[in-house]
């Protein structure tokens, strides 16, 4: 028996955790520090109900979610708003952290940009949980982090699937694959596929933001946007956000992608397909001396 079977085509999502339903049956009222608070309610394992307090959709909202945990107290939940105004698609995604009862919230959304209308954007929101007796307080919060600069991680998505994360900007990250000559068949193919993406543009540069959730644990939302404005529709994946709440207390992540995928059927005719999905992956933290290149590589996007 060949045990590669198992596994075969696996691809990024092997290693997903199984999906956490602990916050259904609650309720939540979010402070949010832009003044428009929130309210989630978990009513099952695959629905919630949401609405602003103080601005529309001030009735709720019923959409669908998905939940993966952190560690312990500590839950990224995602979903596509179903009913929108301001966006072709808009995806909502919340670390909701119960040990310290505050929340980021982040805002995806493709269609704003007249220029590129398949382009993500995201936009952050922090805030508190109300919890009843406790005075409101505007501080503390999640924030922006610069401890996430000069590390490199390789994360391992499946046996046959692994990316190298260059965390070398507070706003930038650049993407590489492992340095080893141990690659499977899989993976080389999969690095050759890549490559020949990367060599039509002039890095793998991509926009980042890096939020600290407590010790150990941050938010990594990564913006793929330079393919879309550079390559359009000859890559298969257009512009796409993925979002990775990493624990380093035990090395592993759980995460969201978020996008358009558009393929070429067999008469030729190319449709659009949106992107949503879980994602989880192992990680090891590697010795930034093995990627000194990669860190000091110049951005050729900035001056």
């Amino acid at each position: 028996m060949d045990l590669r079977e198992f596994s075969k085509n696996a691809g990024a999502f092997q290693f997903v955790p199984p999906h956490c339903y602990e916050l259904v049956g609650q309720k939540f009222e979010l402070l949010m520090d832009d003044g428009y608070d929130l309210i989630l309610n978990f009513v099952s394992k695959t629905t919630l109900e949401w609405n602003y307090v103080n601005k529309e959709p001030s009735t709720p909202q019923t959409d669908t979610y998905e939940c993966l945990k952190g560690d312990d107290t500590t839950y990224l939940v995602s979903w596509n708003l179903a009913n929108q105004e301001f966006a072709k698609r808009k995806n909502f995604t919340f670390v909701i952290d119960l040990e310290q009862y505050l929340v980021t919230h982040l805002i995806a959304a493709v269609g704003l940009n007249p220029r590129w209308p398949y382009l993500v954007d995201t936009f952050f929101v922090f805030g508190a949980i109300k919890q009843e007796g406790v005075p409101y307080k505007h501080y503390p919060r999640h924030g922006f982090s610069t401890d996430m600069v000069g590390n490199v991680v390789q994360w391992q998505y499946s046996p046959d699937m692994a990316t190298v994360h260059c965390y070398y900007s507070p706003n930038w990250y650049r993407i590489t694959y492992p340095k080893s000559a141990q690659a499977s068949q899989e993976a080389a193919a999969t690095t050759d596929n890549f490559n020949n993406i990367v060599s039509a543009l002039p890095s793998s540069d991509d926009p980042s933001d890096y939020v600290k959730i407590k010790e150990g644990i941050y938010l990594v939302s990564c913006t793929e946007q330079n393919m879309e404005k550079i390559l359009g529709a000859k890559a298969m994946f257009r512009s796409d956000t993925l979002c990775f709440l990493d624990n380093y207390n035990r090395c592993y992540d759980v995460g969201r992608g978020f996008g358009t995928m558009t393929m070429t059927g067999p008469d030729g005719v190319e449709t659009d397909n949106d992107v949503f999905v879980m994602i989880g992956a192992y990680g090891k933290i590697q010795d930034p001396e093995l990627y000194k290149d990669v860190l000091e590589a110049k951005n050729p996007y900035v001056v």
